[in-house]
């Protein structure tokens, strides 16, 4: 019940936002092999990674100039780019554009794609920023892209399962912007990405570190993976040991915008040593001294060239596994894993029962008794076990009775507390739900954490009309991006998510930065009847340095489920998901296909960026460019939220 002496506290309902609502499954559960021996065919693949590559391709970029990501010489160095990835085999290589500061920068993400032979829908990310905002750059970051140059150029070459993304991303010194376009993209066609490894700075090892070593920092989404790299990068190169950063994760590289999208990205990185580095953004950011070691440089390709071609032909972990309750029983399911005689099921740390299936129906559970299922997987073939898939915590409990209401003056019954963070709290004679029970006025939590209250689950029968979810609350989030100079991107955020599965978590809303005032916010379930399971939490998601502070404080009072329903919006970005032009070379007639219903811009550029043909309101279809010069162009579609463009010859 709402305590009288709040009647100051400003009330009003709040409406959803479209644009702030994107769904996508990420990859937080995801799990990974372990990996134990070396595998002579990505032995050799590591042994193929070039100094002379290397150099070469960080000197051409340093000699461009400053690579500024809004001037022609970012578009010259995206051009370059286009044509080095085209020389490897078997790339499919396109230009995903993006907006900064209102206008599309004329230099975009240039994106070269490896279709695996199996799972072609699991993809690898390998990733480095080409741009630089003060001088040469070579250290920050061509040397990061050559790396990924060099492994696209090595993996190219072979037969993978999965798909491999090799991308070099602009605008990253401007706030992460080219990255977070593309992540938003990638998490609007909710893409399986199942690692990503971002290059940025990898050459410089300070005169006084005497043996070389390899850093890399990771969120709390990315710690599985993180193991895993680290466990590869010294099998395969054992002399340049791999760590994770002592100062700090440094997290301001363009793998945060794939952890803030739910996807697990490393930061892999030199910048251990960025208040060491006495030419890091300065003119003398050049071969020799921003560049001082070509051994580290090729040892941090090596270490990610190896993660990536295991995980591509790899034999992963079953994935997926979730623990949902109903009456009398937990059901536990996963994935089915290819090449797998059976499975074997733990409970708590013991083996709990070996299946050729993939579900088991737990009839031993106790009312508001916790359990944790993980699942490993057997080898058809070798009998080997594998790797741990990912881990279900699950309460068994009785289901919510709807109609349901709490106003936490009693108890905190509905709800599964298990996260030390979130507790009922005495407010000024007010009981609320805090994430942050445990001080007063302001609380503050170093970043990079993720905490999680959960409502007990409950079925919606599906002669429902109208349900709808209301709660009041507050909330208080610092921004400590902010202290990077990053205003696009606020990487604390509380997540309103339900799930009829366990497996996919739906966001339903997501709070930032600051709400003093209590506020109600309430939403329809609508789209959830006539399920016999649903379950809503709480996810509150911090990225960032470990060494920063800031305020991260959320309140919840008077929730309740009722049988009465308002209007949902879903945020549907409009992304072009492909573009295929054929035929390339051609004689000037071509067709275009992007598998959009809706009309779109498309128009010609040449090389140099200068628009030479439009044409608006066009569809899939043919279009006759024989009037133009012979040469190389580049196609662009567009609409109003994407571009993508790909490079045809005219014959």
């Amino acid at each position: 019940m709402r305590n009288t002496t709040f009647a100051f506290l400003l009330l009003f309902s709040i409406t959803l936002s479209a644009q702030e609502i994107l769904t996508n499954k990420g990859n937080r559960q995801q799990s990974y092999p372990d990996i134990t021996t070396i595998n002579p065919a990505v032995q050799e693949y590591v042994n193929q990674v070039s100094i002379t590559n290397l150099e070469n391709n960080i000197r051409f970029m340093q000699d461009l100039g400053v690579r500024n990501a809004t001037t022609e010489i970012a578009l010259q160095t995206q051009n370059w780019l286009i044509e080095q990835f085209e020389s490897y085999d078997s790339l499919e290589v396109s230009v995903h554009y993006f907006p900064y500061r209102g206008d599309t920068l004329a230099a975009g993400n240039v994106v070269a794609k490896k279709v695996g032979s199996e799972f072609p829908d699991e993809y690898i990310i390998l990733s480095a920023h080409y741009d630089h905002q003060s001088g040469p750059g070579a250290d920050d970051n061509a040397s990061g892209t050559a790396g990924v140059l060099e492994c696209a150029k090595i993996l190219s070459q072979i037969e993978t399962k999965r798909s491999i993304i090799f991308i070099a991303i602009n605008c990253e010194e401007f706030g992460l912007v080219g990255s977070f376009d593309y992540a938003q993209k990638c998490a609007a066609e909710d893409m399986n990405i199942i690692a990503g490894f971002n290059l940025d700075q990898i050459g410089y090892n300070p005169p006084s570190q005497v043996d070389l070593k390899m850093g890399a920092g990771y969120s709390p989404i990315s710690k599985k993976l993180f193991d895993y790299y680290h466990q590869v990068a010294n099998l395969y190169v054992p002399d340049v040991p791999t760590f994770h950063f002592t100062k700090g994760d440094h997290y301001n590289s363009d793998n945060v915008s794939f952890n803030i999208h739910g996807y697990a990205s490393l930061y892999i990185s030199d910048s251990e040593y960025n208040a060491d580095i006495p030419c890091y953004h300065r003119p003398c950011d050049t071969l020799g001294n921003g560049v001082n070691s070509l051994e580290l440089a090729r040892a941090f390709t090596q270490a990610t060239l190896a993660a990536a071609a295991e995980l591509a032909n790899g034999w992963l972990p079953p994935q997926n596994l979730s623990a949902v309750s109903n009456i009398t029983t937990v059901k536990i399911s996963w994935d089915e894993t290819p090449q797998t005689a059976a499975y074997k099921l733990y409970k708590n740390g013991t083996l709990l029962a070996e299946t050729t299936e993939t579900s088991y129906d737990d009839h031993n559970v106790a009312e508001e008794q916790e359990y944790a299922y993980l699942v490993k997987a057997i080898h058809a073939e070798t009998n080997i076990e594998s790797a741990a898939s990912n881990s279900d915590t699950t309460v068994f409990t009785s289901p919510l009775q709807i109609p349901y209401f709490n106003d936490f003056e009693t108890n905190s019954n509905g709800f599964i507390i298990r996260n030390s963070s979130w507790a009922i709290r005495n407010s000024n004679s007010r009981f609320i739900l805090s994430n942050a029970p445990n001080g007063s006025g302001n609380w503050s939590f170093s970043d990079n954490y993720c905490n999680v209250v959960e409502m007990k689950w409950f079925s919606i029968s599906e002669d429902t009309e109208n349900i709808s979810l209301k709660f009041d609350f507050f909330h208080n989030i610092g921004n400590s991006m902010s202290a990077y100079g990053m205003p696009y991107l606020v990487n604390t955020t509380c997540f309103l998510e339900i799930t009829t599965d366990r497996k996919n978590w739906h966001k339903l809303a997501k709070f930032q930065k600051t709400a003093p005032n209590w506020q109600t916010y309430q939403v329809s379930l609508n789209e959830y009847i006539g399920n016999p399971f649903v379950q809503i939490r709480f996810r509150f998601d911090s990225f960032g340095p470990w060494t920063i502070s800031n305020t991260k404080q959320f309140n919840i009072d008077n929730i309740s489920i009722n049988f009465s329903g308002v209007g949902i919006e879903r945020y549907e970005p409009n992304y072009f998901k492909d573009l295929i032009i054929y035929p390339n070379p051609t004689n000037g007639n071509i067709n275009i296909t992007t598998f959009q219903e809706q009309h779109y811009e498309v128009s010609v550029h040449d090389m140099l960026g200068k628009k030479v043909f439009q044409q608006a309101d066009f569809q899939d279809g043919n279009l006759n460019l024989s009037f133009l010069p012979k040469g190389n162009y580049m196609i662009r579609v567009s609409n109003e939220k994407h571009s993508i463009a790909k490079k045809v010859l005219i014959l």
